[in-house]
């Protein structure tokens, strides 16, 4: 086992020191990787089939029903020209915050409402339909890359720490921190042309609905045939996404069971004698890196730190996201020209900016919690924890078409005030 860490450890070394040999190194360490892991199957295999077990019920009981409605419900709307309706006239609300197209407002929203890795799907489709350029594609998934609140409010908040005010703390600091990434990310090749939306200047519901009417994304093709590539796309996403929660709930064990985790913990010594971390600390950061469910997990049992300590932490391992999604992310982007390296350097300034903010909403929580008097497992308060599969892909269902007519609400409501005051300020001028 040492020898083999110590062989991944130099090629690392040699991949970074001589950059000619850069894709040979990275090839012999994916080799290396792939080997240890099989060996491990081989000499682990109870241990490998119970960690394949837990991903499969994890995926099947929560992230399917969770998330397979949002993805037929958003590609039938890219499709039928929804989306690109609500961005053209949510484009002037949009655009002076984050530089990037009104659409940009939808892929924001799905993924508030429904987690990891819906808003960078969607962004990968609305890349691939030419709606995003490169740069405004970055730039969305800089902030349309978050945890649902489900994820927050339950299972880490009620779940592990057992505090509904807690919730409140990291939902904000965690959405906080997704804004401020979109805005610091607005800048990000800036003198790059922008997409030019196909209304121009006329951001009217009337002119906007004409466009909706006859205009599709895919306008010789049948209802039917709309629908049948939309179900067959979303189910080959979800199938992408149970395999990689499968292998990283796998992963997640060998490197519990081959101490690698406590080898990388001591090669970060230094800076975590500087940070004043204890061993449970680290193992708990480590772990997050990999998976934020287990990071944040044990994270809420270390005892050598204060709860508040164990909550900035959790929520900045939250908005990281981990290596398991962003390696569904990766999958998701890899036919198209957006780069991941740029998206983990996203997630790492969100997760930064969530601690940030979840050190100032502390006083926050300490006045939620002082004035909140439910019970930790009350029922409207812990949703999914006592539900039938079916009753979850229901509530997802009532989930995303809230969150659609709502932001068809509020684009009318918005087109009337702009246009409203457009005309007002022309007449004046």
């Amino acid at each position: 086992m040492i020898l083999i860490l110590l062989f991944a450890t130099t090629l690392l070394f040699l991949k970074f020191r001589y950059k000619k040999y850069s894709t040979t190194v990275s090839r012999l360490l994916l080799i290396s990787s792939t080997l240890f892991f099989v060996i491990f199957l081989i000499s682990y295999p109870k241990e490998a089939v119970q960690s394949a077990k837990n991903g499969v019920d994890i995926w099947f009981n929560i992230v399917l029903p969770s998330l397979l409605p949002f993805f037929i419900g958003a590609e039938l709307l890219i499709r039928l020209g929804v989306v690109s309706f609500i961005g053209s006239i949510l484009e002037p609300l949009i655009r002076p915050v984050f530089n990037v197209p009104g659409e940009g407002s939808f892929v924001f929203a799905m993924s508030l409402t429904s987690g990891y890795p819906v808003g960078v799907k969607i962004v990968s489709k609305l890349r691939k339909e030419g709606i995003f350029s490169k740069e405004e594609g970055q730039r969305v998934m800089s902030f349309s890359s978050t945890s649902g609140p489900l994820f927050m409010l339950g299972a880490v908040a009620i779940g592990m720490f057992h505090s509904i005010a807690l919730g409140t703390m990291i939902a904000l600091s965690h959405y906080l921190g997704a804004i401020a990434t979109g805005i610091v990310f607005r800048f990000y090749k800036r003198n790059i042309k922008a997409t030019i939306h196909p209304m121009g200047k006329n951001h009217s519901i009337t002119h906007a609905f004409k466009q909706l009417m006859n205009s599709k994304v895919h306008p010789k093709q049948p209802f039917g045939r709309i629908l049948g590539e939309s179900v067959k796309e979303s189910i080959e996403t979800i199938l992408i996404v149970g395999g990689f929660i499968i292998l990283f709930s796998v992963i997640i064990n060998i490197l519990s069971i081959s101490k690698i985790i406590l080898f990388f913990s001591s090669l970060l010594l230094p800076l975590w004698k500087w940070l004043g971390f204890n061993q449970e600390i680290q193992h708990g950061i480590i772990s997050g890196i990999f998976e934020i469910t287990v990071g944040c997990k044990l994270i809420s049992q270390v005892q050598s730190i204060s709860f508040l300590q164990q909550a900035i932490i959790a929520t900045m391992i939250i908005s990281w996201s981990g290596l398991s999604i962003i390696a569904q992310a990766a999958s998701m982007i890899h036919d198209t020209d957006l780069s991941v390296s740029v998206y983990v350097c996203s997630k790492l300034l969100h997760s930064i900016f969530s601690g940030f903010f979840a050190f100032l909403l502390v006083p926050l929580y300490q006045f939620t919690a002082s004035n909140l008097n439910m019970p930790v497992f009350h029922p409207t308060l812990s949703p999914g924890l006592t539900e039938t599969w079916s009753d979850k892909v229901f509530f997802s269902c009532q989930l995303f078409t809230i969150i659609v007519l709502t932001l068809i609400a509020i684009s009318i409501i918005f087109a009337s005030v702009f246009n409203k005051f457009s005309s007002t300020f022309l007449t004046k001028k």
